[in-house]
């Protein structure tokens, strides 16, 4: 088995860094926060009175995937080889641009501001928090994971040799769906977020980013036995 090129070496870096960042902001960092679990929203009163800062910790996580996906679709479009695709390239990386600064934006918001704010401006941090439905850091999340999904559809032509890489174009795809229409859906109202709904969207986009890196990870690996 030959070594590694550079573009496969950061393809499986960002791959490995993307599945940790969803397993530790996600299942891990919700496991961790039922230590003071926040009750459903009904208000700034019940939001203070139950608020802890391990609260944060799936937002802390969520920077880990905000890296794993920036490093993964920048590494992508290093496979473009025609024009096309490497107008794509730029056009994804603007989408993803835009994706780092709202949902970065929004978890430092979290981090930081919010509990800054809980005991000193409730209604302020009620309406900055994502345990309000309602809240700006909702709109912030779910139209920066829409222009992810733009970014994610723009990339999906360079996985194309190989069952494994077009498997992996297809669902980039299908997050791309996802997520917009997930965008699309808040613009109409933003209490379906914390309803089946809107828990089905969030898992399945999360279990669509994980079997895409597990494909990337093993698509890798299988190309180099070969080799």
């Amino acid at each position: 088995m030959k070594e590694l090129n550079t573009n496969q070496r950061l393809l499986l870096v960002s791959a490995i860094i993307t599945i940790t960042g969803i397993i530790l902001s996600g299942p891990i960092g919700i496991l961790i926060t039922q230590i003071k679990p926040q009750p459903a929203w009904q208000g700034e009163f019940i939001f203070v009175a139950n608020y802890h800062y391990v609260q944060t910790l799936p937002y802390v996580f969520g920077f880990i995937l905000l890296f794993g996906f920036t490093l993964f679709i920048s590494t992508s479009f290093r496979l473009a080889s025609s024009g096309q695709q490497k107008v794509f390239r730029i056009a994804a990386n603007i989408f993803a641009s835009a994706y780092v600064v709202m949902v970065g934006l929004n978890y430092a918001i979290q981090i930081a501001l919010v509990p800054a704010l809980t005991f000193k401006q409730p209604s302020w941090a009620a309406f900055l928090t994502m345990a309000n439905p309602h809240s700006l850091g909702w709109i912030l999340e779910m139209f920066g994971y829409g222009f992810l999904g733009v970014a994610t559809i723009l990339i999906a032509p360079v996985f194309r040799k190989g069952i494994r890489m077009k498997t992996i174009r297809y669902l980039l795809v299908a997050n791309g769906v996802i997520s917009i229409l997930g965008a699309a859906a808040t613009t109409l109202g933003t209490n379906w977020l914390m309803e089946l709904p809107g828990i089905v969207s969030v898992v399945l986009r999360n279990l669509l980013i994980l079997t895409i890196m597990i494909l990337v990870i093993i698509d890798i690996y299988k190309t180099k036995i070969a080799e």
